[in-house]
């Protein structure tokens, strides 16, 4: 079965098939380094991130492109308020994001392109929307005429910015030809960074960052283009515009890709509007498999709350699915049966991700077998180990060492622990299980034989 994608651009799901036949040129809107990260970021990239360890594993060469905008209206703002330089602020947030990134496990993404590396390129896609009469000047800067780009407002189905829309980004210059029109390059200010280029004193405009780098990157067209849904309008339009403007060609990106927000009491999270928790603090009290199996078990589009409910709620999923590892006798041949189960569990959960990535799906697929092999008799063994590893090989939110991997003191506990239950010393056996907990190692006794597990983490 091949990929099937929802193209934002079209409403439709439509078959995916990249211009470049297993190659894909991949682009996701990256952040604005101006504070500390948080959990709305996090779960847009740690789904694009499963999204493209998913085109991997199907077969495609992906190559994972991310910008990093360290020029923009509030960086310098916030600059200013800490008395530091806006290069200086962007940098430590930069470095503070990537940890961040690390720290979740999205490590898929190629490239990191910086808006300060590109100028040049922002300056020569200015200079030529100027020439095909795409653009203007306003007392030193460069706007982009939306009465030349008939297709505006094609993604969003709008072309009108709504209170929402970022106030720092959407602006009210009065000399504009029209209510929408967007600065491309603006004019020098007293106290701001300044680059001195053909278009006059100035610095780039948010929007021309992306599709300089873009076409740097992988030209005027390329496979993917992703994004929360907050980033639809304008950026997202103002994107088309420019690139489909400056090169005459289209799509810019033959599909669009955008993830539902994270919300808190209903409302978007967000920095400017102070209701978000930072990646790092959510990271202090849980376990990053659980904020990636919490963020992986909606669908990419969905909107979610993340509440302590939530995250219980994932944690506990999680250790379901180990525990059941856990069980799993690996040196038992594989019955009929159980291999059977395994398969037809396999496929249920790679046709649900075959569809628009449908991680929902495929964890109640997952689940599904779990309880089917837990009705069985006999306990599961090689095929359930395979799936379950190729799971988390996808997912990595599951916490999957043996603990049955341990050392020469554990292996000597564990034996003289047998030994006392044979002798039938039980409160002698209960103290050496004892001693295995406080080493991270749960001893439990069961219908099957003895099970070891490690502790959980949160």
């Amino acid at each position: 079965m091949s990929i099937k994608v929802y193209n934002t651009l079209t409403r439709r799901t439509e078959d995916f098939i990249p211009t470049d036949g297993r190659s894909v040129r991949m682009f996701v809107c990256g952040p604005t380094v101006y504070g500390p990260s948080h959990v709305g970021h996090a779960k847009t990239y740690t789904q694009f991130d499963f999204i493209v360890r998913y085109l991997r594993r199907s077969g495609y060469a992906v190559t994972y492109a991310q910008n990093i905008t360290d020029i923009d209206d509030k960086i310098i703002r916030r600059a200013t308020e800490l008395g530091l330089e806006p290069r200086e602020l962007a940098v430590e947030y930069e470095a503070h994001y990537l940890a961040d990134m690390a720290a979740l496990h999205n490590n898929n993404v190629d490239v990191y392109a910086r808006a300060h590396d590109h100028i040049d390129d922002i300056v020569a896609q200015v200079q030529e929307l100027v020439r095909r009469g795409h653009a203007y000047p306003v007392d030193g800067s460069w706007y982009f005429d939306l009465s030349t780009f008939s297709a505006y407002g094609q993604l969003s189905r709008r072309t009108q910015a709504r209170e929402e829309d970022s106030v720092s980004r959407v602006d009210d210059m009065p000399q504009k030809r029209n209510a929408g029109d967007f600065v491309l390059w603006k004019a020098r200010k007293e106290g701001e960074p300044f680059w001195e280029t053909p278009l006059g004193q100035g610095r780039p405009g948010w929007h021309i960052e992306d599709t300089a780098i873009t076409d740097a990157l992988f030209g005027p067209q390329y496979d993917v283009h992703g994004g929360a849904t907050d980033l639809m309008f304008p950026h997202h339009e103002a994107e088309i515009a420019q690139m489909e403007g400056a090169s005459g060609k289209t799509p810019l990106a033959r599909y669009w890709m955008h993830t539902g927000l994270l919300r808190t009491a209903g409302k978007k999270m967000a920095k400017s509007a102070g209701n978000f928790l930072t990646i790092r603090e959510a990271l202090r009290d849980n376990d990053y498999r659980t904020l990636r199996y919490a963020f992986l078990s909606q669908h990419y589009r969905s909107s979610m709350e993340l509440t302590p409910a939530v995250l219980d709620s994932a944690r506990n999923a999680r250790r379901r699915i180990e525990n059941f590892y856990r069980a799993i006798d690996a040196s038992r041949p594989e019955s009929r049966r159980n291999a059977a189960l395994a398969d037809e569990a396999r496929t249920c959960f790679y046709t649900k991700l075959d569809d628009d990535f449908d991680t929902a799906g495929a964890l109640s697929a997952l689940f599904g077998y779990v309880r089917e092999q837990n009705r069985l008799t006999e306990p599961p063994g090689t095929a359930a180990q395979a799936f379950i590893e190729e799971v988390e090989e996808l997912f990595d939110a599951f916490e999957l060492d043996d603990a049955s991997a341990h050392n020469a003191e554990i292996d000597g506990l564990l034996e003289r622990r047998t030994q006392l239950r044979q002798a039938g010393k039980f409160a002698e056996a209960d103290a050496v299980r004892d001693t295995l907990a406080s080493l991270g190692v749960i001893v439990e006794d069961g219908p099957h034989g003895t099970r070891l597990r490690k502790r959980q983490q949160s």
